[in-house]
């Protein structure tokens, strides 16, 4: 983010924390910079307190010895683990995690990744389908009880 966007976000979270509206200002800065809640939540409130906040615009990476646990994690299957891993390791919030491990377990194998998600998919589909099932059995009953 260049210097004037930067100072002109500044200004409007200066804004909305004086108006009282801190919800509004915390906004503003996961918007402007992706950061999880509770790193935005911390931010705004050194900003609230006339301090900066902490690596502006910047994306802490986890040292060697982290990013191979968060890659053995990775490669053992377990993203819930990597994701724990790799925010101990840096200190981002969840979404920001989330992002960098789907985005390193891409870089470590692909095709599982878009076997992962194509299995999401099916599996959103049959449970919608389960849904609309169990919704046309009940109509069906409801139907046939008022006969």
């Amino acid at each position: 983010m260049d210097t004037p966007s930067l100072q002109k976000l500044l200004d409007d979270i200066k804004a909305q924390i004086a108006s009282g509206n801190k919800i509004a200002a915390i906004k503003l800065y996961r918007d402007a910079t992706d950061a999880g809640l509770a790193e935005a939540k911390e931010a705004i409130e050194l900003i609230a307190a006339g301090k900066p906040p902490k690596d502006v615009g910047r994306t802490p990476q986890p040292d060697d010895a982290a990013l191979q646990r968060v890659s053995a994690a990775i490669s053992a299957g377990s993203p819930i683990e990597a994701i724990r891993l790799y925010r101990a390791a840096t200190g981002v919030g969840l979404k920001e995690a989330k992002n960098a491990v789907d985005a390193l377990a891409m870089q470590l194998n692909p095709s599982v990744v878009m076997a992962r998600d194509a299995a999401m998919r099916r599996t959103q589909r049959l449970a919608l389908v389960a849904v609309l099932i169990v919704a046309a059995f009940a109509v069906l009953i409801v139907v046939l009880t008022q006969s």
